[in-house]
């Protein structure tokens, strides 16, 4: 079975109205991940990374971006670790400030609300959930008076989730 028709099935299982106005299409649910060749990702899911790209990359990039903003889920790998996080997005900036031959950078910010999900040292390790397309129920869903559980909202440490 394909991942697509594990999708539908599970779909059909739960009953998911895709009417529902935070149900997406199979289709639209991405879950890119951002790849960095150095660099540590934090115990807390923090890290400063970088990397040059080619344009095609950057092209990639952009869409993988555009995708992740679709799911709400972006995920930051490197060697020395990984995190995903559940995105929206916040605000927008532009800069550019030339030289004498009117060249310079143009920067542009994006800015996303985000919340770690899942906080890994070993980028290596088991993915669970959507991106590692192995489900799980929360404790908290068994064990709460809460009603609600979508987009990881639940994960209270995301280095054990």
């Amino acid at each position: 079975m394909s991942n697509e028709d594990a999708d539908e099935v599970v779909s059909e299982d739960l009953e998911i109205d895709e009417e529902d106005d935070h149900v997406l299409p199979s289709e639209d649910l991405l879950y890119p991940e951002f790849t960095f060749e150095e660099g540590d990702v934090g115990d807390r899911g923090e890290f400063d990374l970088s990397r040059s790209i080619s344009r095609e990359e950057m092209i990639q990039w952009l869409d993988d971006i555009s995708g992740g903003l679709t799911s709400h889920d972006i995920a930051v790998e490197s060697p020395g670790g990984h995190v995903r996080f559940g995105v929206s997005p916040k605000d927008v900036e532009m800069q550019f400030s030339p030289d004498d031959d009117f060249r310079g950078d143009l920067e542009i910010t994006f800015r996303l609300n985000a919340k770690a999900m899942f906080v890994a040292d070993d980028p290596t390790k088991q993915k669970v959930g959507a991106r590692g397309r192995r489900g799980f129920i929360p404790i908290q869903m068994l064990t709460s008076e809460k009603e609600i559980f979508r987009c990881y909202n639940w994960i209270d440490d995301p280095s054990d989730p």
